[in-house]
């Protein structure tokens, strides 16, 4: 028969040695992510996405798209990455960003926009969290995380529910491209409004943009589920915008002609899998 006592302490000393184990891997930087490695991580998801996402094949959407949104990153403090650029066939005003340069747009997004500003608002914050790493840093968290429950899981129920735990950890950090802090959205608005701006936009439209969503019902608008209300945004960048309000491009010809092209496009099929705007 097992002694209770014995296997309390070899357990208290695994789970011991996992605990030094992490705060090695920390300070060696084991957990962060190169350069490299982010941009093949968000290689394997953009993969994903565009298996379960209708990705809009029109030439000059992306085109223009492209354009605009190479202009943004060209003013942003992350210009040494390669960034892509792809529009969703979907009605959902949406947007989201993956690690390493990779950016999608909903199709519903531009044409709720009524200004370019407003379009460029939401893609300039979407670029700054590439720039800001925030994916990058949610994936070095779980990487910690997941360490320490699957030590947990060994201690718990053994090797095999160590396995089923550690599992169980990725699982839940599935959607880490997703879900940022208040302290990212705050950086992302900020960082946005000031590259929109050096880019020559008026970053005012970052602002009217959700206001403009909220009025039109924004409870039903996949953007509020996950993002802070307009006048926290607002909040974000007050600041910076007063200086701004008369600067910048607010429309172009190219944005409106590029609305009216997606209008004569058929209506996109609805879709199950949905990508949440951060």
């Amino acid at each position: 028969m097992k002694n209770p006592s014995k296997i309390s302490n070899l357990k208290f000393l695994f789970f011991s040695l996992i605990l030094l184990i992490c705060s090695q891997a920390v300070l060696a930087g084991i957990f962060t992510l190169s350069q490299q490695q982010e941009i093949v991580l968000g290689a394997q998801a953009a993969t994903q996405v565009e298996r379960t996402q209708q990705v809009l094949n029109d030439t000059e959407t992306t085109k223009y798209v492209t354009e605009v949104g190479q202009r943004l990153v060209s003013r942003s403090q992350r210009s040494d990455i390669p960034y892509r650029f792809r529009v969703i066939n979907s009605k959902e005003v949406n947007a989201f960003a993956l690690p390493g340069g990779f950016v999608y747009i909903n199709r519903g997004l531009i044409e709720q926009a009524d200004t370019e500003n407003e379009f460029i608002g939401v893609l300039a914050h979407e670029v700054s969290h590439i720039v800001a790493r925030h994916s990058a840093e949610q994936v070095e968290k779980s990487r910690k995380a997941n360490l320490i429950l699957g030590g947990a899981g060994l201690l718990l129920g053994g090797a095999r529910n160590g396995r089923a735990l550690f599992n169980g950890a990725q699982l839940l950090t599935q959607g880490v491209f997703l879900k940022f802090s208040r302290d990212a959205e705050r950086e992302a608005d900020r960082l946005g409004a000031k590259t929109m701006f050096d880019a020559g936009w008026n970053p005012q439209g970052m602002v009217s943009f959700f206001q403009k969503l909220a009025q039109r019902g924004g409870s039903n608008v996949a953007f509020f589920s996950t993002h802070p209300s307009p006048q926290e945004r607002y909040n974000n960048i007050a600041d910076l915008t007063k200086a701004w309000v008369n600067k910048g491009s607010i429309d172009s010809k190219q944005f409106q002609a590029i609305k009216t092209r997606i209008a004569s496009f058929p209506k996109p099929r609805n879709s199950n899998n949905r990508q949440q705007m951060r």
